[in-house]
């Protein structure tokens, strides 16, 4: 993996509470909170600013607002809907290389490429010692925040999203892959894909939810791979996530997303009944877990 500065490492970490160098991952966030009061989001936020000032340290609660446009959008294409799906593919694909070519997008960022986020101006600013103290205030930060909202321990939010997608897989894999409906149209699904001409392995329906995302996440992997040897290959979790991101300019990442988004359409036209059965099952599964959770990572 090409090295990267303290500060990425620091910000990327303390900012996000994630671990560097693979994909987003690509499932609905629970945003809101089932009662439509304040979201887990933005509890985490103001609890863990509380906890930085008392540690001496300024951090500011941000959540990042949604796309313009897009909110009912999403909601529409995590439900399954085909008109959304369809649209939503048509620009993002798998949700693959679009995470190079809509970069800014994805980030917040503004019209110069800087994070809408302000903590990560509040750490690029700190002397590398600052920045390691820092890193270790908004860690301990986090495991304290977890534990006071979900009654979980856990050492990072990093470990804590780790145990919820673990326990968001497993549960999918059991109660989808085992639904009887889903696995007929799964078939359907696949026999369609092997008539336009691609290959088809696995049939249950998770493997023909995810088969998209995982192609193309194996190719960017492999582009990453090729910039540093040291990346080990490819090993995708459940829905494809797990790759490295290449350090590829938008233009150039460009024709992959567009040769991804003529597979993602021709997945959605023939997996049309499927998704529609599949999404809002899958989506509710991934709510009630994160609710679980606090949302974490």
């Amino acid at each position: 993996m090409p090295k990267r500065s303290l500060l990425t490492l620091a910000a990327f970490v303390v900012l996000t509470g994630c671990g560097t160098g693979t994909g987003a991952t690509a499932r609905p966030s629970a945003t809101p909170s089932a009662t439509g009061g304040q979201s887990h989001e933005h509890k985490f936020q103001a609890l863990k600013a509380d906890c930085m000032k008392e540690k001496g340290f300024k951090y500011v609660a941000y959540v990042p607002s949604p796309v313009s446009g897009q909110s009912s959008e999403d909601d529409e294409h995590w439900s399954g809907d085909y008109a959304a799906m369809k649209a939503h593919r048509a620009k993002y694909g798998f949700g693959v290389f679009s995470t190079i070519v809509y970069a800014r997008e994805m980030r917040g960022a503004g019209a110069d490429g800087a994070s809408a986020n302000p903590n990560f101006a509040i750490i690029r600013d700190l002397s590398p010692d600052q920045q390691e103290a820092y890193t270790k205030a908004g860690n301990a930060c986090d495991v304290q925040v977890i534990k006071k909202l979900t009654g979980k321990t856990v050492k990072s939010r990093h470990e804590a999203a780790e145990k919820k997608n673990k326990l968001i897989e497993q549960t999918t894999a059991r109660q989808l892959d085992g639904d009887p409906k889903l696995v007929q149209l799964a078939s359907a699904m696949a026999d369609c894909l092997t008539r336009k001409g691609y290959q088809v392995t696995t049939t249950n329906p998770l493997a023909m939810a995810y088969w998209g995302a995982k192609k193309f996440g194996k190719e960017m992997h492999d582009l990453a791979r090729q910039e540093d040897k040291g990346i080990p290959e490819y090993q995708p979790t459940q829905t494809g996530m797990g790759y490295y991101i290449p350090h590829l300019k938008p233009d150039v990442a460009r024709p992959y997303l567009d040769k991804e988004i003529k597979v993602a359409l021709d997945d959605l036209e023939c997996g049309k009944d499927f998704y529609a059965a599949f999404m809002p099952k899958s989506t509710e599964i991934t709510m009630r877990i994160e609710e679980q959770y606090g949302d974490a990572g």
